[in-house]
């Protein structure tokens, strides 16, 4: 059915060069250049190979597809009493940047729980699902399961508040800590369907479809969160946290969440991540 989504000038152009033996690893980007999602890219390639064509999980039913964050006022006060304020909306992607999401005792007591076990970041393998290092990341990191401590069980409901999505949908907070030169190149949140190694993860909870960054300090220089393809940019500051979904309004993943974490120059950055999941998330 991928092949059918091009049009007919793109399934010519598609099949007479699949027919030249033109490789994949070459006519993909091209697909992309021309304004194709990466999944219907590679589905559609898959297709003309004569490939297995790679499944897409289902989207949860019934409920929202991603969550719907409050927007109904500037400030946002919190069962818990934390009175949020809303700093920036973006419609496409589905941007909100919020300030004061954490208190400031909150962000320290959130490092010095980090601190204790902070080990080497890792990606997640395209072909195998594997955690591993790899250039592209810089960073110490601690994870930490769902309700593990009583500040982390505070922030996760706080989340799940204001975001308006259940809990249980949710994983555990990973706190990251950046050093000089630290930085996370450009990448997506959501697992790709179209790679091997994303088959565990999106059986497993299903499809990331929010990303919360909380930053928990300040940066003397550097260490923004950057949205290259539309040119759009956050620097850290104390409390303050970005939410985007990482899939569009119809359920598939959302190509402009292209984001990296800018070296830093200055300073040491910390941060903490929330990943949002489709269904109900256990380890």
């Amino acid at each position: 059915m991928s092949l059918k989504q091009l049009t007919s000038e793109w399934q010519q152009w598609l099949r007479e060069n699949v027919a030249r033996g033109c490789s994949r690893e070459s006519l993909l980007p091209l697909l992309v250049q021309g304004g194709h999602t990466p999944v219907v890219a590679e589905r559609a390639l898959s297709e003309a190979l004569g490939l297995a064509v790679p499944e897409i999980p289902p989207a949860p039913a019934p409920g929202p597809l991603r969550p719907e964050p409050l927007l109904d006022s500037n400030q946002c006060l919190m069962s818990d009493g934390q009175r949020v304020r809303i700093a920036a909306v973006l419609d496409s992607p589905q941007i909100v940047l919020y300030e004061n999401l954490l208190s400031a005792d909150e962000c320290e007591a959130m490092i010095a729980l980090a601190e204790t076990r902070l080990t080497r970041s890792t990606v997640i393998d395209e072909q195998l699902g594997e955690a591993r290092a790899h250039e592209h990341r810089s960073s110490a990191g601690a994870m930490f399961q769902r309700g593990e401590h009583a500040l982390l069980s505070r922030i996760e409901a706080r989340l799940a508040e204001l975001l308006q999505w259940p809990l249980e949908r949710g994983e555990g907070i990973q706190v990251l800590r950046y050093a000089v030169g630290g930085e996370y190149r450009a990448h997506f949140d959501y697992f790709d369907p179209v790679h091997p190694g994303s088959e565990p993860h999106l059986r497993g909870g299903g499809q990331r479809v929010g990303t919360c960054v909380m930053y928990l300090g300040e940066v003397e220089a550097g260490g923004a969160t950057r949205f290259p393809s539309i040119g759009f940019e956050v620097r850290p500051k104390r409390g303050a946290a970005l939410y985007f979904a990482d899939i569009d309004a119809q359920g598939q993943p959302d190509v402009a969440t292209l984001h990296a974490g800018v070296p830093v120059t200055a300073g040491v950055k910390y941060i903490a991540t929330k990943w949002l999941r489709q269904r109900p998330y256990r380890v």
